[in-house]
């Protein structure tokens, strides 16, 4: 894969301007935004709101050096900020509708890479039928590049983590592990499946997967509870045996504590029909996989995880955590 310089064209920010780039940004986005009020132009974006549905906002920031690099071309990073808000509306049972976005540069950035940055949102942007309709640009040194987007959606019965029982039971859609490799940037929100999830009386909680399940996970359990996890039940991406080759960690330290994964963790009540819930899961989404990896049981003392199998303790708990030394 040929690399990506940021920086690398002697048309760059500076020499642009903010009026003009905000010129450049709606070109960019076309039909992705509004005109005012609804869109980009005035201090504020005016939403409508159809009741009884509830507004949810969500904000994630994508940044160079941190969450890509050179490698990635500047399509996939400005698909991967849209898609890493839209993971976290699916995992509130949302349905994406209007954006803003806060553009953080140096002044050596190359336009012709934020077009090409830019090209990716419009077309994530237009797939999931989400209108950018405002933001910020604000100056960096140079070299230096992050993005911020606030994303809204419409969820009728908004999914919270809190909700989970002692004896209910742990789930997880897709595969885990290794996302470094391809799935960071590829990756399919699980929106449509997630508002199934949230329209489940069976289900009372939910998060997506970003962090890793060894640090995500904790934030389902109710206090002074544990997961009893089945190690076996873990699903496993293909990316994890080849990370593991040159890593020196097993396939399922890859899986706890990679992150990014994003993919959806839910809590299923204990008295559900275990059977005939995951029969219908696989009518409405045939491809895709769902495994019951656990379940919730009091504290024993023992760390938040443990063997369902042999009651040890499991010693993944440490996934990705921000502006944490490790």
């Amino acid at each position: 894969m040929s690399r990506i310089d940021i920086t690398d064209d002697t048309y760059t920010v500076d020499k642009v301007g903010e009026v003009k780039l905000i010129e450049l940004i709606q070109e960019w986005l076309g039909d992705a935004t509004p005109p005012p009020p609804e869109g980009i132009g005035d201090d504020c974006a005016v939403l409508t709101v159809n009741e009884p549905s509830n507004l949810v906002v969500t904000a994630d920031a994508l940044t160079y050096q941190v969450h890509f690099d050179d490698d990635i071309s500047p399509t996939s990073a400005g698909s991967k900020l849209i898609k890493r808000n839209l993971s976290d509306l699916a995992a509130m049972g949302a349905t994406p509708t209007s954006a803003v976005l806060a553009l953080l540069c140096g002044p050596d950035i190359s336009v012709e890479w934020l077009k090409q940055f830019f090209a990716g949102i419009r077309d994530t942007c237009s797939a999931h039928q989400i209108k950018i309709i405002g933001g910020d640009i604000s100056g960096l040194p140079p070299g230096q590049l992050s993005t911020v987007l606030t994303l809204t959606g419409i969820a009728k019965t908004p999914m919270l983590r809190t909700g989970g029982s002692i004896n209910d039971w742990l789930y997880v859609t897709g595969t885990l592990g290794g996302s470094i490799l391809s799935k960071h940037t590829n990756f399919t929100p699980r929106l449509r499946e997630g508002v199934w999830l949230a329209s489940n009386h069976d289900c009372v909680a939910m998060m997506d997967l970003t962090d890793g399940l060894a640090k995500d996970l904790r934030c389902l359990l109710p206090p002074n509870a544990n997961a009893a996890l089945e190690i076996d039940k873990i699903p496993l991406s293909t990316d994890t045996e080849t990370l593991s080759k040159t890593s020196g960690k097993s396939c399922i330290q890859h899986a706890f504590c990679d992150g990014e994964d994003y993919e959806l963790i839910c809590v299923i009540k204990a008295d559900t029909d275990l059977v005939e819930f995951e029969a219908k899961w696989h009518k409405q989404f045939p491809t895709l996989e769902l495994s019951r990896i656990g379940q919730i049981v009091e504290d024993r003392g023992k760390g938040p995880y443990i063997d369902s199998l042999t009651g040890e303790t499991l010693p993944w708990i440490q996934g990705f955590e921000h502006l944490k030394r490790t």
